[in-house]
Parts: structure tokens; C-alpha cells; sequence
């Protein structure tokens, strides 16, 4: 008897699906052909103003205006409303914490998740913040007397150590994923020659006995560093992307040339590079690659594009593009996820919530897209 109801059951679900697939298959044909299933989802749209920066974590897109701090969900619910002293700020975030502090002034304040967990004020004018995973943080400063220092705190707020340059600028700082290492990228411009210096510092050795310099080739100039999820040090230059590996500098992306485009470590498990592919006089292409290291080896996966895009982002596996009248998220597989028609004076694009949500920033709103 059950053998029977359920091949009666199974008859009837064949029955009502290729009902339904007969009634609608012109729907169903353009569905498919025209790929509309990778079109990006708008969630939600919030009108902005009298906004700083914005920046997303693992929960939220964070919004830094006149005097408060917004954190929105990756479906656009307001989850928080701190008010705060800042008329301009930088931020930086990694994992659930979010650091803004205010730029060219002394405060600084640290998010994780939907609260505010402290605030600090430094002796001198805030330059740069950043913060990792765990919650460790580095302010990068100006006081006088030094062209740089970096204050480094613990996820509780404690001080744990202040690093002071008197001959070099910081440029960019990083803390590895262990919490181990304070890396720095310096410059020196008091010679005939600038010179760019990663220095590497132990974090439980306060007297910087083991602290390292690594000075990149001559005519090179750091524009960026990141950890990657290996704990592998990611060094943007402006002729190549370097990997330090076990304090040993190696090539990630060979030299640059007149027809390399755009460059990002964004995403530093996967470095992209947007070059111009000329396939004849009136044919243009550009080519996106994405880099990854595995097994011990380089190796790139690509997407050709039609023009080069005016805004790329990148977190986790997804790419964002912004090309003249569409929106495209590549993945680090080289293939198209999703799309969207676009229209309007866009300022940023900002990947959150792990790289499954999408921020498209406007003017006066910020509309809210499900990757």
C-alpha cells in the first residue's frame, strides 16, 4: 500500500512540473539564456548624508558620519547607533572588529560586532588605524620629533607597546594573524635615493631585540602590505607584488608594465592584476587575472573584460567590478557570479559579511545586494 501511494505521490509531482514547465517556458527559456539567475539581488536601499567612511566587517557595513557611528546588516537593518566625536576618520577592519579613528586629530574608537568596546585619545595627530582578526590594533601616528609611530593595542584596549621612527615614514602596518608580528612599511626619503624598508617586530619582545629590516631593491616604492590567511606577508610595490615567506622575498606577480592597469592585495590569498590585451586596431580587451599561491607555486586564473572598470574591490573569493553601465562579482575561480545593471554617480563599492553582501554607495543612499 505505502509502494503504491507513493508512486501515485511521485505521478503527480511529474504531472504538476511539466504542467508548470509547459505553461512557462518562454519564462523559463529566457530565464536561463539570458543568465538571469546571476542577477544581484537589491535588498534594501538607506538614504545617507553628512557621511565620513564607510567599511564592513563580518556583521556590518559601518558608516562613520558627523558624529555617530552606524552599523547596518547585510539586509540594510540598522543594528547599531553610537555617538561619537569625529569630523573625519579612516577605518579598518578584519573579522567582527572595526577601528575609526580621526584623522589629522587624537580619537579613536573600536567596534566589535554591534557595540563600541573602547575608546582612546593619543599624544599627537592620527595618520592611519588598522586592526586584525583577533582584535589587536596599530595606530599610526605623528608627533614631533619623529616621522612616525605606531601605538599597538590589545583587543581589551591595553596599551601593549609604542614603536618610534625618527627617520622613516610608515606607510602601512599589518599584525599577523598569530598576533605575533608587528610588520611595517617604511619609507626613507632622507637620501639621494628613496628607500622602502619592511621592518618586522616581535610583539612579546618589547626591547626590540628581534626586531628585522628587510630593504626592498633600489627605485622601489611599498605602497601596501597585508597577511594573507597563510600568515604569509603580501608587499605591494610599484613594479611587482612580493611574498615574504619564512623572512625570504619572493616574486608573486612579475613586474609591471605600460599596460598594467589596476593592482590590489585586497584580497591577499588572491592579488589581482587588470591588464590591456590590444587584439587589433580596433579591438580592446582587458584581462583580469587572480593570482594564488598553492602547493609551493604561482598560478592565475583570468577573466577577459570589455573595458576597464572605474572600481574594483575585493573580499574573500568574490571580485567586484564596476564597468560604465554594469556591475559584474567574479570569483577567484575566474568565473561570473553575478551581475546587475547599474546606473548613477556610484562613490565606492564595499564587500562584507565575509564576502557575501555588497555595498553599493551613493551620493546621498547605499543600496544593499545579496553576492
Amino acid at each position: 500500500m505505502k509502494k503504491f501511494v507513493c508512486i501515485i505521490f511521485l505521478v503527480l509531482l511529474l504531472f504538476i512540473g511539466s504542467s508548470y514547465i509547459y505553461t512557462h517556458f518562454d519564462e523559463l527559456k529566457a530565464y536561463w539564456s539570458n543568465e538571469d539567475w546571476k542577477l544581484i539581488e537589491v535588498l534594501e536601499t538607506v538614504s545617507l548624508n553628512n557621511y565620513y567612511a564607510m567599511d564592513g566587517n563580518s556583521s556590518n557595513l559601518i558608516v562613520v558620519g558627523n558624529n555617530y557611528l552606524h552599523g547596518y546588516s547585510p539586509n540594510g537593518k540598522e543594528n547599531f547607533d553610537i555617538s561619537v566625536s569625529l569630523k573625519n576618520a579612516v577605518t579598518s577592519t578584519a573579522g567582527d572588529y572595526c577601528i575609526v579613528g580621526e584623522k589629522d586629530a587624537s580619537r579613536v574608537y573600536m567596534i566589535n560586532s554591534n557595540a563600541k568596546i573602547w575608546e582612546l585619545d593619543v599624544q599627537g595627530t592620527i595618520f592611519d588605524v588598522y586592526v586584525n582578526k583577533n582584535g589587536y590594533a596599530a595606530i599610526v601616528y605623528k608627533q614631533v620629533g619623529y616621522k612616525s609611530l605606531i601605538k599597538v593595542i590589545k583587543p581589551d584596549g591595553e596599551e601593549l607597546f609604542t614603536t618610534y621612527l625618527a627617520s622613516t615614514y610608515a606607510i602601512d602596518v599589518e599584525i599577523s594573524n598569530d598576533n605575533k608580528i608587528l610588520a611595517i612599511a617604511e619609507i626613507d626619503a632622507e637620501g639621494i635615493n628613496v628607500k622602502s624598508i619592511i621592518e618586522l617586530i616581535d610583539m612579546s619582545d618589547l626591547e626590540r631585540k628581534n626586531s628585522k629590516k628587510i630593504t626592498l631593491e633600489e627605485d622601489t616604492l611599498l605602497t601596501n602590505i597585508e597577511y594573507n590567511s597563510k600568515n604569509k606577508l603580501i608587499i605591494q610595490t610599484d613594479k611587482n607584488i612580493l611574498m615574504l615567506d619564512a623572512e625570504e622575498l619572493k616574486v608573486f606577480v612579475e613586474e609591471f608594465d605600460d599596460k598594467t592597469k589596476i593592482v590590489s592585495i585586497e584580497s591577499p590569498d588572491n592579488p589581482i592584476v587588470i591588464r590591456k590585451s590590444e587584439n587589433g586596431l580596433f579591438d580592446t580587451s582587458y584581462i583580469l587575472k587572480i593570482y594564488d599561491y598553492k602547493n609551493s607555486e604561482i598560478v592565475f586564473k583570468e577573466y577577459q573584460i570589455n573595458e576597464a572598470p572605474s572600481i574594483v574591490t575585493a573580499q574573500n573569493d568574490n571580485i567586484a567590478m564596476l564597468l560604465e553601465k554594469e556591475l559584474i562579482i567574479v570569483n577567484s575561480n575566474g568565473k561570473l557570479v553575478k551581475k546587475s545593471d547599474i546606473s548613477g554617480n556610484i562613490k565606492s563599492i564595499i564587500i562584507f559579511n565575509n564576502g557575501d553582501a555588497l555595498a553599493v554607495i551613493h551620493r546621498d543612499k547605499v543600496e544593499f545586494m545579496k553576492i
